[in-house]
């Protein structure tokens, strides 16, 4: 009987081991099939986001433009990112979209000021956009649209507007104010009714965070598979061909140059914004006729739209950390805001080109050479 006892016991003892192992193993498995899947959506998360954020940024049927290494479609002969259409083109000049009294464009080549600018008029109407200034897609979703883009179904998590929206944008109130990166021709053109301030920036600077923006931008552009030294010299091959979003910077230039003196265009560089900030908003307030700016006001708007202060509105956006996180996204919006940071990029023979390209198309019209090229 004793014997047959430890026999049970021991029956039941390794019965316990077996099925507690058999737990334990399962549970292994388990967690290793859990761990396994985590890992493989953590893998295809940036191909997954990059394809989805692909889909959001672009128009359907539309016709690419065929020259150049950069993903962009043709706009009427016009090269342009993809959030635009040729379809809303025609509706900004066939009467469907409504120029209204006291609209107010602030209008660049790309990656020249046009964000800073915007975050000035807000500060200067007391807008609540203001406080994000910093925050592209925000800012034109809530307060500065860009008529160029039209509304692809994602409400506020995209960046363009129906016709209806902008023709009842801000009813009621003074002013409306609308982004541009057109050339001077087409809708952008004096209509009697509007205000213009153009955005400059050197060549150099501009086409530096320009770069940054298109490698940042990888899914975008087309250039994901692109590294950031491997790329520069087929972009800046592109840029002096005009192969880049809204054309040549020369011809932009000079379309919006040759109308500085026009009473309904203000022209704004971003050097003297960097130099002196407080200037540039006094002229922008003085231009736009804006009722006497108390010394409390102006400071306001000198310190809301500090350009640090804007970087970090940028940075901290929890959708663009995430973005970044995965490299889907490898640069912020507002980054370095230097002037004079693109002075080393290029070589010798680019600056050659950048010289040529000024001295054919703007010094005739009196554009300084300091506005446009770095010593």
């Amino acid at each position: 009987p004793y014997q047959r006892t430890l026999a049970l016991e021991f029956h039941s003892s390794v019965r316990t081991i077996t099925e507690t192992m058999t737990i334990m193993c399962s549970r292994q498995v388990w967690l290793g099939i859990a761990v396994a899947t985590v890992a493989a959506l953590s893998a295809a998360m940036p191909t997954m986001m990059s394809t989805l954020l692909r889909h959001m940024f672009t128009a359907p049927n539309q016709t690419p433009w065929e020259r150049g290494r950069l993903r962009l479609i043709n706009v009427g002969g016009l090269p342009a990112q993809t959030l635009n259409s040729a379809d809303r083109a025609l509706d900004l000049i066939d009467g469907s979209f409504l120029h209204r009294e006291g609209d107010v464009w602030v209008v660049s080549y790309v990656k020249s000021g046009t964000t800073w600018t915007i975050g000035i008029l807000a500060a200067l109407w007391k807008h609540p956009a203001a406080d994000y200034a910093g925050s592209l897609q925000k800012v034109t979703r809530n307060f500065c649209p860009q008529p160029e883009l039209p509304d692809l179904g994602w409400g506020d998590d995209g960046f363009g507007h129906s016709i209806r929206e902008l023709n009842d944008w801000s009813k009621g109130a003074p002013h409306r104010c609308f982004k541009s990166h057109w050339p001077s021709k087409d809708h952008a053109v004096s209509d009697g009714k509007s205000k213009f301030i153009y955005v400059m920036r050197n060549a150099q600077d501009q086409m530096t965070s320009m770069w940054n923006q298109v490698y940042g931008m990888g899914f975008h552009y087309g250039t994901e598979n692109m590294t950031f030294e491997g790329g520069w010299d087929g972009f800046v091959e592109d840029w002096m061909n005009g192969d880049v979003e809204n054309g040549q910077y020369f011809d932009h230039v000079a379309s919006w140059y040759s109308r500085k003196d026009d009473p309904d265009v203000l022209f704004v560089r971003f050097e003297d914004l960097k130099r002196d900030a407080l200037d540039v908003i006094l002229q922008i307030s003085n231009f736009l006729g804006t009722e006497f700016l108390s010394p409390e006001h102006i400071q306001n708007v000198t310190e809301l739209t500090r350009f640090e202060k804007m970087r970090q509105t940028d940075e901290q956006d929890y959708g663009l950390r995430f973005m970044r996180w995965l490299g889907v996204i490898r640069r912020t919006h507002v980054r370095k805001g230097e002037v004079g940071s693109g002075r080393l990029m290029f070589s010798t023979k680019q600056l050659a080109a950048l010289e040529l390209e000024y001295e054919k198309k703007l010094k005739p019209l009196g554009v300084p050479r300091s506005w446009v090229l770095l010593d």
